[in-house]
């Protein structure tokens, strides 16, 4: 196995042993593994010291055996913190035997003059890993340090230990063996330290990248919303510029038409016919525009009334009767006796139902096309239901069924082209009401259009998509 996949499954162990609550917060988590290296790796070069002792000193006592002991009691704390028990808790107690197992070593062997001395040093460094920026802990372990130096001083001045007979050479070996490992000690720590410190400013570089795109997105969201206004607001004009000139071509061609029939020229007739259904289709197309500027910019408004929606369905029913007639469909018209009242815009939901509505008839020739409304499980809602035998709908054109602009999938299809509009209006406009607007369909069994709208008031939706400012937002 190479260094790197030990390195790999050594942290991957360390890290079953955080607790999740721990391991959430970046900061906590480093200081935990911090702890988690040194109470596993730790006692393995901690037991160099006694071990060297056991080997070289030739009277080895009660003191080394206390020593061993406390040094392996290191490998508890792993488990301790993984049941559940207070980190600072056990940071605490680790400090306290760490003092203690230096101290002891100290005592039995020379004092301040002791080969162990090094390990003084692990002491502090351990103290402001193990807590990183938490500056009352960090007090809390230096005053238990400074509190067992106390105690240790007190003893040694008061009850004189017995006299080590570890020979010269013995303690010179103790010496080297003591160093390296508390060298080693340090150097792991400081190797773990640096990884985190490479591993934060990786992260703080990531941050300023992440900030200057989000700030470049800032300005992209105000220069669309900018563009978006300019355009609603060119819409705006344009309509209305559209729609006088337009209304005029209409009007006056009914004039021509009336004129046609009272002279009784069939050719005229059929002429000024085509004027007019090209005027109709155009004025729809403005319209529909417009209204679409109008829910993308949140500015479409809605008046709420008692709904009548069993008229409603008759109404819209009736308004296709005779184009379906010509083709051999059928409007069949139910309601649920159960609906209740209904509040709403009425318009708005008739300019729905009417465009599912032509959309069935149109894609039904000699077939049958059902409308029904019912209450939902929901008391809040109702749905309007429309459902065709007619061919179905594709899978790849249902996917995109709603979406502006695709072509030869609603009812604008006729002698002019389709634009997708149609349905794509309607879909955002139910969605504007506080609704729905959903498709099914198998190909060959007919489609199936649910409208799903509010029993109350009207829910006024300010964009019935999501805009680039939710986009910005995310990021």
């Amino acid at each position: 196995m190479s260094s790197r996949a030990f390195s790999d499954a050594y942290f991957r162990l360390l890290q079953r042993f955080i607790p999740p609550e721990i391991a959430q917060h970046r900061e906590a988590a480093n200081c935990a593994r911090m702890f988690l290296i040194s109470h596993t790796f730790g006692p393995i070069l901690g037991n160099s010291v006694p071990l060297a002792l056991y080997l070289l000193d030739p009277t080895p006592g009660w003191d080394l055996l206390a020593l061993g002991l406390s040094i392996n009691a290191f490998w508890l704390f792993p488990f301790l913190l993984k049941a559940g028990i207070s980190y600072t808790r056990l940071v605490s107690a680790s400090v306290l035997n760490l003092n203690f197992c230096i101290l002891l070593s100290l005592y039995h062997n020379g004092g301040v003059t002791s080969p162990t001395t090094p390990w003084i040093l692990i002491i502090p460094i351990l103290s402001l890993f193990y807590i990183g920026g938490d500056p009352k802990v960090r007090v809390r372990l230096l005053l238990i340090s400074a509190a067992c130096f106390s105690i240790f001083f007190a003893l040694y001045l008061c009850i004189q230990p017995e006299r080590n007979d570890l020979p010269e050479y013995a303690q010179h070996g103790l010496g080297i063996v003591s160093t390296l490992a508390a060298l080693c000690y340090v150097a792991t720590m400081a190797i773990y330290y640096g990884r985190i410190f490479d591993a934060s400013r990786e992260l703080e570089a990531e941050v300023r990248r992440r900030r200057g795109v989000s700030e470049e997105l800032r300005g992209a969201v105000i220069a669309i919303e900018a563009a978006t206004a300019a355009r609603s607001e060119f819409l705006a004009r344009m309509s209305h510029e559209l729609r006088t000139p337009l209304n005029a071509v209409i009007g006056y061609g009914q004039i021509l038409k009336e004129d046609a029939v009272d002279e009784g020229d069939a050719m005229m007739e059929k002429d000024v016919d085509k004027i007019l259904d090209a005027g109709q289709y155009l004025l729809r197309l403005i319209n529909m525009i417009l209204d679409l500027s109008k829910i993308e910019a949140g500015r479409m408004t809605f008046d709420a009334r008692p709904l009548a929606i069993d008229a409603v369905l008759a109404g819209v029913a009736d308004r296709h009767r005779e184009r379906a007639g010509a083709a051999g469909t059928r409007i069949a018209v139910t309601c649920a006796a159960d609906i209740g009242p209904l509040r709403g815009d009425e318009q708005r939901v008739i300019q729905i139902l009417d465009a599912v509505v032509e959309n069935a008839v149109t894609h039904t020739p000699g077939g049958l096309v059902s409308v029904s409304a019912e209450p939902c499980a929901d008391t809040a809602l109702f749905r309007i239901c429309v459902t065709d035998t007619g061919a179905g709908i594709p899978p790849e054109v249902l996917a995109t069924l709603f979406e502006t602009f695709s072509v030869d999938r609603d009812a604008a299809d006729g002698r002019y082209g389709g634009t997708g509009l149609n349905l794509t209006l309607v879909h955002r406009l139910a969605k504007a009401l506080g609704g729905t607007l959903e498709a099914e369909s198998v190909a060959g069994s007919g489609s199936t259009f649910t409208i799903t709208l509010p029993r109350g008031a009207v829910v006024e939706a300010r964009v019935a998509s999501r805009t680039v400012r939710d986009l910005a937002h995310a990021a």
